[in-house]
């Protein structure tokens, strides 16, 4: 989807972020739709990914005009237990042993699925067992 609706809810994957702060090719893109956006979300874990590389990660994510979400509800934290279970049993099934992905993706997932919002993400394959989450990505 290279383009979302104008007066949207978006949630932000960390991705689209580090873009912005790192300058990277895709950040103007990544602007456009912050820019078209409604309104503008994260979840606490994108802030915890972000704090290594940008100790004042908060107030730079809010400077934006960025709304940080701090609670994960029980719908959520049931959705990522239960991805979490299908992807370890998909990983030991294939013989690959225990997951390897970090709880982290399912987190930022299920937080846009569960609220409804689709999520800006320039890692689209971090999110494909999200079958119910609309990806905005380049």
């Amino acid at each position: 989807m290279p383009r979302h609706d104008a007066l949207v809810n978006l949630s932000l994957d960390t991705s689209a972020l580090i873009a912005i702060q790192a300058g990277e090719p895709r950040a103007p893109w990544v602007a456009e739709q912050l820019d078209a956006a409604h309104s503008l979300l994260v979840c606490a874990p994108v802030i915890a990914e972000l704090r290594p590389s940008l100790p004042d990660a908060e107030n730079w994510v809010t400077s934006f005009g960025i709304d940080i979400d701090w609670e994960f509800s029980r719908a959520m934290w049931q959705r990522i237990g239960d991805l979490h279970a299908e992807y370890a049993l998909r990983r030991q099934k294939a013989g690959a042993g225990l997951p390897r992905r970090l709880v982290t993706d399912f987190l930022i997932g299920a937080h846009a699925e569960v609220r409804g919002y689709p999520l800006l993400t320039l890692n689209p394959a971090d999110y494909a067992m999200f079958t119910d989450l609309t990806l905005v990505q380049p």
